[in-house]
């Protein structure tokens, strides 16, 4: 995470888990808590200390110590305590900020990022790419960027971030058609229906397409889980699924741009093709 603060520093960039809201790897500029630490924030730590600020420390440094396991370091942090609070009684209020926000750090040491990130750069452009971990938001020239494994996204110094692709347009089938289809051969006589094959139009710039495929109105017990795929193609033919209702959306993805919006919502049905007997009896064919 070294060359990610480097290069906050160097064009504002910052790169930060999606759900935290400080900068991972330093302490903020106002003292707050890391990322991920599961603690209360850190008391603020300002220049002219006033006695309202001093006695927040001291209150959340106190509850800290009281649920700290009884171990050297809340014997450590009771020490620091006991002199943050002799500072206070002294008017000395930043003294006792200091000696506070000592206590409350040494309960609640920063814990190891969840997430890895690899920062390229190469003149004037620097490239970010998300290794592990949950999904983490680039930021730079107050522009964000969602990236999930996997993916990069290229800043040009100077620069916002680049406007991610356009959303994919479905082309087949129709919304809310409704699709009469025989067993699928292979489908080990379950009564699975195919082939259904989903298309959408070109993005330009993206290199792969996600798809997604979600059961609506399936008979109790015979729903199947969600169906993913990441694919280069622009159409992608499903597995044989149950009858029933579904939905989909697919989403573009460009190595230059990241992550477009899902696609409108597309709905299908699948239905048994009806199989027609004849029986010869006496009198003639009945169906």
């Amino acid at each position: 995470m070294k060359a990610a603060l480097w290069l906050s520093a160097w064009m504002g960039l910052s790169v930060v888990p999606s759900t935290a809201p400080t900068t991972v790897g330093r302490e903020p500029p106002d003292g707050t808590a890391p990322a991920g630490s599961g603690a209360a924030a850190a008391p603020r730590k300002a220049p002219g200390t006033e006695p309202q600020t001093a006695l927040k420390a001291l209150e959340m440094s106190r509850a800290a110590v009281k649920a700290a396991p009884d171990d050297a370091r809340r014997r450590e942090a009771e020490s620091r305590l006991k002199d943050a609070e002799a500072h206070f009684q002294a008017a000395r209020y930043a003294d006792a900020l200091h000696k506070a926000d000592e206590a409350w750090a040494l309960l609640n040491p920063p814990q190891p990022s969840n997430f890895t990130v690899e920062v390229d750069h190469d003149g004037g452009t620097t490239t970010v790419t998300h290794r592990q971990g949950p999904p983490v938001t680039v930021e730079a020239q107050h522009a964000t960027r969602v990236l999930a494994r996997g993916e990069s996204v290229r800043v040009q110094q100077g620069t916002v971030l680049p406007e991610p692709p356009g959303a994919p347009q479905p082309t087949q089938p129709a919304d809310k058609a409704r699709l009469t289809l025989k067993p699928a051969a292979g489908a080990g006589g379950g009564g699975l229906l195919g082939p259904v094959t989903l298309a959408w139009n070109p993005v330009a710039g993206a290199t792969r397409y996600e798809v997604e495929v979600v059961a609506e109105g399936v008979e109790e017990g015979a729903a199947p889980a969600p169906v993913r795929t990441v694919l280069a193609a622009r159409q992608w033919t499903l597995p044989a699924l149950p009858a029933g209702r579904y939905r989909w959306t697919v989403t573009a993805v460009s190595p230059e741009q990241g992550r477009s919006l899902p696609s409108q919502t597309r709905r299908f049905e699948l239905a048994a093709d009806s199989l027609e007997l004849n029986v010869k009896v006496k009198d003639g064919w009945q169906k």
